[in-house]
Formats: C-alpha cells, sequence, structure tokens
C-alpha cells in the first residue's frame, strides 16, 4: 500500500486505534466508555481536524476519516463481511467499480446501425474482424476528428485489403448504458454520418469504443470492396 503522507499525534506514549464507520459483526461484551479526544493532529507537520476519542487510555479514529485524510480508499465490503483497505486508489468510501464491457457497448452500436440501414432498405451488414480491429485501435487514439492517413494505414495493417467509409464520434455526459443510443443518433443528425452509415454499397461493419476521462470515442468503419484504400500497402 503506497501512502506518502503521515499522520502523527501529539500526545507521546498513546496508541492509535482505528475503528470503522461499518457494521461490526459481534457486540461488545462490556460496557467502555468514550470520551472525545482533545489531542491534536497533525498531517505533514499541518495540524488537521479530526473526531477521536479516548477509550481505555487509547485513541481512536474512524478508518474511513484517515483515509479520506491521507488519501487511500477503505470501504465496508458486505458480501464478505470485512473491511477493504486500496492504498492505490484516492478515497471514495465505496468499492471499486468494474470497469464497464465495451464489447458488449460495441455489438450493441452495430445492432443499432443494422436497424437504420434496415429502415431505409438497405442490407444488413455482418461483422468484419479485422475492421473491427481497426476501429478499435483508432478509437483508442483518442482522436477527437478524422485522422484520414492514420485511419487507413489502421485498417491496412490489421489486414482489410480494401477502401472503407467511417464515421467518428465524440462525446461527454453519457452511461455506458447510454453510449450506443447517443452515438447512433449523433451520426443520424449528420447527413454526411447517416450517409455512411447506409451506404447500399457497404460490405462488413465495425465499431471502435473507448472511453477515457469521461470522455467517449466511438468509430464505425464499414468496409467497401468495390474502393480502394489509398493509405493500404
Amino acid at each position: 500500500m503506497k501512502m506518502n503522507k503521515s499522520l502523527a499525534f501529539t500526545a507521546a506514549g498513546i496508541l492509535v486505534g482505528m475503528s470503522l464507520a461499518f457494521p461490526t459483526a459481534h457486540a461488545a461484551e462490556k460496557l467502555l466508555t468514550a470520551v472525545r479526544s482533545s489531542h491534536q493532529f497533525f498531517l505533514d507537520g499541518e495540524r488537521v481536524e479530526m473526531e477521536a476519542y479516548v477509550i481505555n487510555g487509547n485513541n481512536y479514529v474512524k478508518l474511513a476519516d484517515v483515509g479520506r485524510m491521507v488519501g487511500f480508499n477503505v470501504y465496508w465490503d458486505g458480501a464478505t463481511g470485512t473491511v477493504q483497505i486500496n492504498g492505490e486508489d484516492p478515497y471514495t468510501g465505496q468499492p471499486p467499480q468494474a470497469a464497464p464491457d465495451l464489447n458488449q457497448v460495441r455489438e450493441e452500436v452495430i445492432k443499432q446501425v443494422n436497424q437504420v440501414r434496415m429502415q431505409y432498405g438497405v442490407s444488413f451488414l455482418t461483422v468484419d474482424d479485422a475492421l473491427m480491429a481497426a476501429a478499435q485501435d483508432c478509437a483508442e487514439r483518442c482522436y477527437t476528428w478524422h485522422h484520414s492517413q492514420e485511419e487507413g494505414e489502421a485498417v491496412a495493417s490489421h489486414g482489410y485489403p480494401y477502401g472503407f467509409g467511417n464515421n467518428l464520434t465524440v462525446f461527454t455526459g453519457c452511461t455506458v448504458e447510454q453510449i450506443a443510443e447517443q452515438a447512433v443518433e449523433n451520426w443520424m443528425n449528420s447527413p454526411g454520418h447517416l450517409r455512411t452509415m447506409i451506404d447500399p454499397e457497404g460490405a462488413g461493419v465495425s465499431v471502435g469504443v473507448h472511453n477515457e476521462n469521461g470522455v467517449t470515442y466511438c468509430y464505425l468503419f464499414i468496409g467497401k470492396p468495390g474502393a480502394l484504400n489509398p493509405y493500404g500497402a
């Protein structure tokens, strides 16, 4: 556990007990008296305010308060009945969130793109693995506008030998569950992007989705076997 800050107490010889504001498994067997502590607390040499109580001659503070002040996460895991401490993450008091499965988001975008194509009377597209790899590659570069050469080189490097059409949309303020709908809506509201999405000459579809610092980058590649990639090998 990495911690660069130090917490000190002015009362020499007094132990510091750590207690959590979380459920406890067993009630205390005997009644203990807790008195509000008058001792001072210092963080990196500067005095800080921290609630503490003296019990049996020891200062007790909430471990959650120490985590918040020093900068590590601590939380109650109800499933295992344990207190979890994570020195790598800042304090939130909550369990870490599982990384969203963006592969499911990519599949949902493709599903919605095909629904739009069906509405316009054009053929359903199947996933092209080479284009999928290229689209994800480009999404992870966090482009905010089209980079034609880099996109073309990515498609060629992942083994797709033909030309392609592509859309890019970048946005914030969406949950993972909202990404697919937002991306497709953005493309539908732009005539040029809509034309790419419903291109009747399209053959093979792919989507790349990347989220970084609250910003979502979403690419759509649609293969065009009758066209050339000017940046291909």
